[in-house]
């Protein structure tokens, strides 16, 4: 066979995997259909699929009228990956399966921690081979590492550069020092970027070809998919959303700009706002701990309609609703997906949010395409391993074809 007609087979091949993967369950009919493939061709492929144990029967899709078919699935089994997903608080490693099944988990706590680069690097290891032998997954079985960490990265070093917030993180070539010792391919993307490319592949995402995922966190920052792919812009550092200006008068960012998003609406900027006016209020019963307040403390007076914490709550709100809006006039996504802590702490945030985006919007909408993560505290974790199983579809799959 020349090399054109095993591209073709190739790309045959991926086609109906990633039909697959995209919908969870297919059956012959749905995929020559969907394809364009004939019927025995559909056949002939998930024959040699499920031979070499890349997609499996999962059930019989029963039917008022006509026959029932056989749905196929990817086999969660095939392969596995190792997720590093890092931020200020915590660093999760996990291991997870092709099926997007989190099999093993270990966070390290990394709040007030000091740890120097070879520190960390050895404690990385040591909780990657903990989860590993949790797993009890052959050591073959493994097919890459995905990392996600806070920007800027340089992507084609396989280097974190300077994230505020982890100091311990700048200038380490991260990739390669754990390529080196784990012998995987290593994948090393901005936190954001994995978890929009988790949202995509999950099931808020799917039947969409572009997203625009908004974490709104302790710093806000965002991830774009186009056409199926992460788009990191020219040089890999595309997606700090959180500083677009919102108010040329606002408060000044860390980035040295005034009213920046993140400066007005983020974990850091609402902690802020509440300890200035718990300042005027010394009867208010956090007011002993203004100096330390955390997040939680925030969360809990907004949840006990605190009229001091709703306020500042819903105002954040309503700038992140204007940034939404923004999006969605630059850039027309198919899904807008909103995450991080604001969202999982200020329930009635996403109301706002979308409402006030909805207002602002030039496309008329009811703001459907604005939804939840549905990944939730999972989200990084999950987008961390879909780098590592979204390359493996795409390209290292061909070395499988190969050998058989």
């Amino acid at each position: 066979m020349d090399d054109h007609q095993t591209q073709l087979k190739n790309i045959n091949r991926r086609t109906v995997l990633n039909y697959i993967r995209k919908h969870t369950h297919a059956t012959k009919a749905g995929l020559a259909s969907a394809t364009g493939f004939t019927f025995a061709a559909v056949k002939k492929i998930l024959d040699e699929l499920e031979n070499q144990g890349l997609v499996r029967f999962a059930c019989i899709e029963k039917k008022a009228v006509g026959r029932n078919s056989a749905m196929y699935e990817i086999n969660p089994d095939f392969g596995y990956m190792i997720s590093l997903y890092m931020n200020r608080k915590e660093i999760h490693v996990a291991v997870v399966n092709l099926g997007r099944k989190i099999v093993a988990r270990r966070r390290i706590p990394m709040e007030n921690r000091c740890l120097s680069q070879k520190e960390l690097v050895e404690q990385l290891l040591s909780s990657v081979q903990e989860v590993m032998e949790e797993a009890g997954a052959p050591r073959e079985k493994y097919i890459g590492v995905g990392i996600g960490v806070p920007g800027p990265i340089d992507m084609e070093q396989g280097m974190v550069l300077t994230p505020p917030n982890m100091p311990m993180l700048h200038y380490l070539p991260l990739r390669d020092i754990l390529q080196s010792r784990l012998g995987l391919p290593v994948y090393l993307h901005k936190d954001t970027n994995v978890i929009a490319l988790g949202e995509f592949w999950n099931e808020e995402g799917r039947g969409s070809e572009s997203l625009f995922y908004l974490d709104v966190d302790m710093g806000i920052g965002s991830g774009m998919i186009t056409n199926g792919k992460i788009n990191a812009g020219a040089e890999g550092k595309a997606g700090e959303f959180g500083h677009v200006t919102i108010d040329l008068n606002g408060p000044v960012c860390k980035c040295g700009n005034r009213g920046c998003l993140e400066a007005m609406a983020s974990g850091i900027a609402v902690l802020r706002d509440f300890r200035t006016e718990l300042e005027k209020h010394p009867e208010h019963p956090l007011y002993p701990r203004r100096e330390c307040l955390e997040i939680d403390n925030l969360a809990q007076a907004y949840r006990e309609k605190d009229m001091i914490a709703v306020p500042i709550i819903n105002r954040a709100a309503f700038y992140v609703g204007i940034g939404v809006a923004n999006v969605i006039n630059l850039l027309d996504p198919e899904k807008v997906v909103l995450g991080g802590l604001f969202l999982r702490d200020f329930e009635s945030s996403y109301e706002i949010i979308t409402n006030v985006a909805v207002q602002r919007m030039m496309k008329k909408g009811n703001g459907r395409n604005i939804v939840k993560s549905q990944l939730g505290a999972d989200a990084g974790v999950i987008g961390c391993a879909e780098v590592v199983i979204d390359r493996f579809f795409q390209e290292a799959v061909n070395g499988i074809w190969a050998k058989n």
